[in-house]
């Protein structure tokens, strides 16, 4: 993204990409703010004119993702403070305001898909293009032949739709010689029956009720493979988290209105899009509330997801999924033990591209009376963090003060 020519090489690749796919699955479209746009809120903003200013930290983040790049690639950052310049402009600045109009030329057209920026880059700098083609293996030409009604099916290699080739989307009878078929697949379990499970399962709603706050301490190995002591301390919607880094604790904490970070003595405010993330731990208001906190809730078709342990088995899950904001998530719940396994949230950004969130849950153990996961693995665009949780101490008196914005430099 640092040389002018490589604009042209990006719109030849975004080309390529609509030529080779008929149509990119629809998404849900970004929540509608009903606040000010970027502009009007902050400098410098010069193709991003009809961003919402809510939305504009949720769309650098996905910047990140797309592009592998992070911050200081595009912006000036004193050395000093660690403070950032985000109205000078620079030479990656103006690069990416290209790729952005790139983008906005090619979904204002009536090309029948859209794209985004990991249309192209798929998380590099520089997009890889398209990988060479390779012989097909044994088994893959097997798999083909079976597909094309048997060895040397009409049509070849690559000629679906052809006399003998494999038969189009969605083509036959359900359950006629299709294993896995729509028509023998377990119907979707009604969501009061998942969820009552679930609370059922973590120790009843009288037990979760009397939960009133949670001290949590314990560690998580990034994927850097560097140990982070950790505290975190709940109470309500208040969240409050405190990450010992080497030569630095950095405070993340949610007032139940608005979050805060501090690192050292500069404190700045949390963007919508970071309290969301820093309060995804925070479970205390969602154990018995996820109809209340979700719209369009409704249960998938049981399904599987891979095993906590490498080598173990796939685990059966019932789905429950729900909207937030710009944001889906579903909650996997194991279907013997009723217990949450996985959490997956994918947020729906400005740019038509798509952040996904997953947390994985095991380890449960009993915490007066409520069934708590003491591992938890959390997984992002950038992070992989697996924590490992060693004390948990339940209706401890916490200070709502400590749940407020600290005063400090920002």
């Amino acid at each position: 993204m640092r040389r002018s020519s490589f604009v042209a090489t990006s719109l030849l690749c975004a080309t390529l990409a609509l030529v080779a796919t008929s149509a990119i699955r629809a998404q849900q479209p970004p929540a509608q703010a009903a606040g000010p746009l970027a502009p009007e809120k902050y400098k410098d903003i010069q193709v991003l004119k009809d961003v919402p200013a809510d939305q504009l930290d949720l769309t650098m983040r996905y910047f990140v993702a797309a592009t592998g790049l992070n911050c200081s690639n595009c912006h000036q950052r004193d050395q000093a403070t660690g403070e950032f310049n985000y109205a000078a402009d620079t030479n990656t600045k103006r690069t990416a305001r290209n790729m952005i109009k790139i983008v906005q030329t090619i979904n204002a057209g009536d090309f029948g898909a859209r794209i985004n920026c990991g249309t192209c880059h798929q998380g590099l700098n520089r997009p890889a293009g398209l990988a060479p083609a390779t012989m097909m293996t044994p088994d893959q030409l097997a798999a083909l032949a079976a597909r094309q009604g048997g060895p040397g099916g009409a049509g070849g290699p690559g000629r679906a739709g052809a006399a003998g080739g494999p038969p189009p989307a969605g083509g036959g009878p359900p359950g006629q010689g299709r294993p896995g078929g729509a028509g023998n697949q377990a119907p979707a379990p009604a969501v009061d029956d998942v969820l009552n499970k679930y609370i059922e399962a973590i120790g009843g709603a009288s037990n979760v009720q009397k939960l009133q706050s949670l001290a949590i301490t314990g560690t998580y190995v990034t994927r850097a493979n560097q140990t982070v002591p950790f505290t975190i301390e709940e109470k309500g919607n208040k969240y409050r988290e405190t990450d010992t880094l080497p030569g630095a604790t950095q405070v993340f904490g949610f007032d139940g209105t608005a979050g805060w970070i501090q690192s050292g003595t500069f404190v700045t405010d949390m963007a919508p899009f970071q309290v969301q993330q820093f309060t995804r731990l925070n479970d205390l208001p969602r154990m018995l509330h996820i109809k209340d906190l979700y719209t369009n809730v409704t249960a998938g078709r049981p399904t599987t997801i891979p095993p906590a342990t490498p080598g173990g088995t796939p685990v059966a899950v019932n789905l429950v999924q729900g909207s937030n904001g710009p944001s889906i998530e579903r909650f996997y719940f194991d279907v013997n033990t009723g217990l949450l396994l996985r959490r997956q949230i994918t947020t729906q950004t400005p740019l038509n591209g798509r952040l996904t969130e997953t947390f994985d849950y095991s380890n449960y153990k009993p915490v007066a009376g409520v069934m708590l996961p003491f591992t938890i693995k959390r997984n992002n665009w950038n992070q992989l963090d697996t924590l490992t949780i060693t004390d948990v101490k339940p209706n401890v008196a916490i200070d709502d003060g400590k749940f407020s914005k600290p005063k400090g430099q920002g």
